[in-house]
């Protein structure tokens, strides 16, 4: 029963950060072409980005849910663990660049030129 508390946690821990790299990317991608976020770096994440909600709310009710029926003491060193690795894995940047190229080409067919200056952002990114 506990390697399958801990296999889904990890699981799930590993989606979270895999969604979470990919937003501080787009943000990096805005701070470097001097862009707000909001309403600019923004439209470079998926549409279907906002299932990280599900994914956040999945993590902490399986935590919640391992403090009441497995061990409190686990959940809660498992939250603090999976922050501190968070902090200190590096984000894989260029991992998200094919993913947020896409994204780009799906936007050139709505708006080419709104397309073509996140084109230029995701060019000029320092990574």
């Amino acid at each position: 029963m506990e390697a399958k508390w801990l296999i889904a946690f990890g699981l799930v821990w590993l989606v979270h950060f895999a969604l979470f790299g990919m937003q501080r990317t787009t943000l990096l991608i805005s701070r470097n072409a001097g862009v707000e976020w909001k309403g600019g770096g923004e439209l470079l994440l998926p549409r279907w980005y906002p299932v990280t909600w599900l994914v956040i709310v999945g993590k902490w009710g399986l935590l919640l849910a391992m403090a009441i029926l497995w061990d409190w003491k686990i959940a809660l060193g498992l939250a603090i663990g999976g922050y501190i690795v968070s902090v200190v894995v590096p984000i894989p940047y260029r991992a998200y660049k094919g993913v947020l190229r896409r994204r780009v080409n799906q936007l050139r067919r709505q708006d080419p030129m709104v397309a073509s200056q996140l084109e230029g952002m995701l060019d000029s990114a320092p990574f």
